[in-house]
């Protein structure tokens, strides 16, 4: 292991009662963590399951994701590119990541504690090296208000090396008798563990004693010394050994008796079945799974692999993704813990019968919807269908011409006409009713020569998190200008405009009940415009770490005015609705005065959900209008969707993200999907963060110019 580093702690607590428990087994060799760990060598057992545990969990596939705003794992974005990613595929020059957390489930299983000491690079606060040690090495250190002030190691040599907490990462199954230290299976088990090795050690010794049970020479005197030991070598020389098995000792004194106890007697086979037994118990092992045959067949056999990686594998990968999480993320930054998260792929197996029942069961609905009349991509959304379907509903065919009439008889009556069909009603969209909705990668446009299609790699080199820290400062800002003011202000005016209508001051009906909304848009216009100059800047600083000069172009004043206004007003009338219906619903048969505060309280109580979502919406479109504007302004530099910026990525979002979407001499396009805030096909509508970068490739900078 390379020399750690980082500052050490003093060692001046006294050596945790805890880490001072010891087995009780008299008998057990080495006590405490030690005997544990070496459980797997003394009991096949113990190895038998240890060492199918720790491989299936180690050959599972992490992955790093940035987190989705909305908290669903299904709009999280992952991650291919990020040291702590290379840390845990490659910890340290000898270990690989398999053999990492190998060695480290191993120590687990058997003592329910995996440690891991992190290395440093002097002068740096990011982790270098990670390296799993052996539980009984390592001894914490408590603090008296604190928990841990630290771990003390003893390396083989004997030195004990003092450790500062961010130099371990410590996984154990908690133990209820001591909050420092972790508990296994097998501290459950030591005496069955014992029962069972030390039936084997008597079966071992039966056949070296010639598969002869012992046996007593009984003298009817006292024998002297030289007597004593006369017997005794020459009973030996005669009978001891394999080789010298069954032949007829004579006794010149004394009368042979053979022991009472024999191996059948003994009943060492069902000891050593109760010790399996209690090993698999402890571990919750099923039985198929070590290759035992009897009461398994192929059935029950299948359900153990399903136990087996549901209740074992599972809750032990839950426990390491609690550590990287929690443990080794937060290494890197308080903000890279908050912003991506590691997680594996289930070792489940999938029910095939299941998830064909299921796919069948949509398809039929999915047919049903369709003759119907639905459309395709309502049927599709709704059912949450694969995007690779494409739902065409087949024409109708002509009805076939009627015969012709044989010459000369009688025509025929004419067939009556078929009632016409009622056309089904549409089914509510709850998507932008855009006629290019859906769009596909095949149905962008195609980019000039030398411009690639889709450039993932450059469009995620661009450093958008000032973009979006921006963003959320200036929404957490408005916010609390609206919830602080502007919606007070908007409550007494509804209160007010309440009262009139109660006394009959004023006729005007409980529907039209409204609130001047223009301070309010006029405050969201000002932040809106503060947002936008910085988002002009943004691009000018994207476009010089490129290697380009250009300068920011805001949006025109009255363009974010109207959106302002509009966003304000759509606000306001829903504060106004809401004391409405209120109002209709509590006022017959309660006094006016019961009628205002209730009414006022209900408006108190409103969620600010909405008005999150619509400012929210407004500074993102004032974010993206500035990008534009600046953007257009360049001559001809290539533009392409990004679609990560504030990690909450759905399907349509994921495929058109790093596409080429125009070059700036021509923005039809862009405009066409980003007409306003984020991408126009986005599940999460006005919530999308979705944005336009730009990309210079050489020839367009100062460098390639020189």
């Amino acid at each position: 292991m390379r020399p750690l580093t980082a500052p050490r702690v003093r060692n001046d607590a006294p050596v945790p009662l805890a880490s001072r428990v010891q087995s009780r087994i008299p008998w057990f060799g080495n006590l405490g963590k030690l005997g544990q760990l070496e459980a797997m060598a003394n009991n096949g057992t113990v190895f038998g399951i240890v060492d199918r545990i720790a491989p299936s969990v180690a050959r599972t596939e992490w992955k790093l994701y940035r987190k989705a705003a909305s908290g669903r794992e299904e709009d999280r974005t992952e991650v291919t590119r990020h040291s702590a990613l290379d840390l845990i595929n490659r910890p340290n020059p000898h270990f690989t990541r398999m053999l990492l957390f190998e060695t480290s489930q191993q120590h687990h299983d058997l003592t329910g504690e995996a440690p891991w000491v992190v290395s440093y690079v002097r002068g740096f606060a990011r982790p270098l090296e990670l390296w799993p040690v052996r539980p009984d090495r390592l001894v914490p250190v408590p603090h008296p208000t604190k928990y841990l002030a630290g771990w003390v190691y003893q390396s083989p040599d004997g030195e004990q090396v003092p450790l500062e907490l961010h130099e371990v990462i410590f996984n154990r199954r908690p133990n209820p008798a001591d909050p420092y230290r972790g508990m296994g299976p097998v501290q459950a088990v030591l005496t069955d563990i014992y029962g069972s090795k030390a039936a084997a050690e008597w079966n071992k010794n039966f056949f070296l004693n010639s598969a002869e049970p012992g046996g007593i020479i009984e003298i009817p005197r006292s024998l002297q010394d030289e007597d004593f030991q006369r017997l005794r070598m020459r009973w030996n020389e005669q009978h001891k050994g394999v080789s010298k098995a069954h032949r007829v000792a004579i006794l010149e004194e004394g009368v042979w008796k053979d022991r009472k106890y024999t191996q059948r007697d003994m009943q060492f086979a069902e000891l050593r079945g109760v010790s399996r037994d209690a090993i698999m118990e402890a571990f919750g092992f099923p039985k198929g799974m070590l290759g035992i045959t009897e009461d398994v067949n192929r059935s029950n056999g299948e359900v153990g692999e399903e136990i087996f990686a549901r209740w074992l594998v599972v809750p032990r990968l839950d426990r390491w993704r609690d550590v990287l999480n929690h443990s080794l993320l937060p290494l890197y930054g308080k903000d890279t813990a908050a912003k991506y998260e590691f997680d594996y792929d289930s070792p489940v197996p999938e029910d095939e019968a299941a998830e064909n029942a299921a796919r069948e069961s949509k398809a039929n609905t999915a047919k049903t919807y369709i003759d119907a009349g639905f459309t395709g991509e309502s049927v599709q959304e709704a059912l949450e269908l694969p995007d690779a379907l494409v739902w065409e509903k087949p024409e109708p065919q002509p009805a076939p011409a009627p015969p012709e009439p044989a010459p000369g008889g009688a025509p025929e009556p004419p067939a009556p006409e078929p009632a016409p069909t009622p056309t089904p009603p549409e089914p509510p969209r709850n998507r932008h009713p855009h006629p290019h909705r859906h769009v596909r990668n095949a149905d962008l446009p195609e980019p000039p020569d030398g411009v690639p299609a889709t450039d993932v790699d450059a469009v995620e080199a661009v450093d958008l998190e000032p973009v979006q820290a921006d963003w959320e400062h200036a929404v957490a800002g408005i916010m609390a200008t609206w919830v602080g003011t502007v919606v007070q202000d908007w409550i007494d005016q509804l209160i007010e405009a309440l009262r009139a209508i109660l006394r009959g001051d004023d006729n005007t009906p409980l529907v039209d009940i409204r609130v001047d909304s223009s301070d309010a848009a006029q405050r969201l216009h000002d932040a809106m415009r503060d947002l936008a100059a910085k988002a002009a800047d943004h691009v000018v600083i994207e476009a010089d770490q490129q290697g380009a000069d250009i300068q920011p172009v805001t949006p025109p004043d009255a363009d974010l005015d109207a959106m302002a206004r509009e966003a304000a007003a759509l606000d306001a009338d829903r504060y106004g609705s809401s004391a409405a219906r209120e109002a209709a619903r509590i006022r017959p048969g309660l006094p006016d005065d019961e009628v205002i505060e209730r009414v006022r309280q209900h408006l108190d109580d409103l969620s600010d959900a909405g008005s999150r979502e619509m400012l929210a919406a407004a500074m993102t479109d004032a974010q993206n209008q500035a990008r534009k504007a600046t953007l257009r302004s360049v001559p001809d530099v290539a533009l392409y969707a990004s679609e990560v910026l504030d990690t909450n990525t759905c399907a349509p979002c994921r495929a058109v993200h790093g596409r080429w979407i125009a070059n700036s001499a021509d923005m039809t396009a862009v405009d066409r999907l980003y007409p306003t805030g984020g991408y126009i096909d986005c599940l999460g509508r006005w919530r999308c963060r979705g944005t336009i970068v730009g990309i210079w490739r050489p020839a367009q900078t100062r460098e390639g110019e020189e």
